[in-house]
């Protein structure tokens, strides 16, 4: 599943307040001691999984897919609730972070996004989708006037995935988009035609509408 692609569908949720939800369905179980019944259903559930994989670890790639399956439906408590029992499967687990950064980013709570994200590349710099996603938490931060990220921070993670990864259609996208609100109108058509070049499913024609009233197609394509 290409992860990255989840963040491009910014959606409004109505949600219970996160401080009202149960533990089981607050990031990392609310970084509090669980209640007896929850409490016991994961000492289940680990030793279930002890006896049914060959490693925690192992299980708890298992579990991560699964847990992205939840977030692709936005069924996103339990999406949380199965990233919450990866993490205490595999601590190390960068998709615990990343799937958790992934929802929380559409809960709109872009702080709690960005300092998961961030975690998951302290773990695994060489996450180049995981960084689009993370330089779009910047980019959002930016756009909603708060102070977890600026048009420079979102570029300069861009520039980085895209060195790592150059053939992502969805980090050139986006990069077309930061130079967009930086002013840069020639770069920003640059980085919009290397998206299609590569992928014009990823292309974001009303983007492109609004790109061509600040400054016409070099290349005479969008009008």
């Amino acid at each position: 599943m290409k992860k990255y692609l989840l963040l491009t569908l910014l959606v409004c949720l109505s949600f219970v307040s996160l401080a009202q939800k149960p533990l089981k369905y607050q990031v990392f179980f609310g970084g509090k001691t669980l209640p007896t019944k929850d409490q016991t259903e994961l000492t289940k559930f680990l030793e279930g999984c002890d006896a049914s994989f060959p490693t925690r670890k192992e299980a708890a790639m298992f579990f991560a897919e699964r847990a992205w399956e939840f977030v692709a439906v936005g069924k996103l408590d339990t999406a949380t609730y199965r990233f919450n029992l990866v993490n205490a499967l595999d601590t190390a687990n960068i998709d615990a972070f990343w799937g958790l950064g992934v929802i929380s980013f559409q809960r709109q709570d872009f702080p709690i996004a960005k300092q998961l994200l961030t975690k998951g590349l302290m773990s695994d710099p060489t996450q180049a989708l995981m960084r689009v996603d993370y330089a779009i938490v910047l980019l959002s931060c930016y756009l909603k006037g708060m102070d977890c990220g600026t048009l420079a921070e979102a570029d300069a993670e861009l520039a980085q995935s895209l060195a790592d990864e150059p053939k992502n259609a969805n980090g050139w996208m986006k990069r077309s988009q930061v130079a967009f609100y930086q002013g840069n109108y020639e770069k920003s058509w640059e980085y919009f035609h290397k998206c299609r070049s590569l992928d014009i499913l990823q292309m974001d024609l009303n983007f492109g509408s609004q790109l061509a009233e600040k400054m016409p197609d070099p290349k005479g394509i969008f009008k």
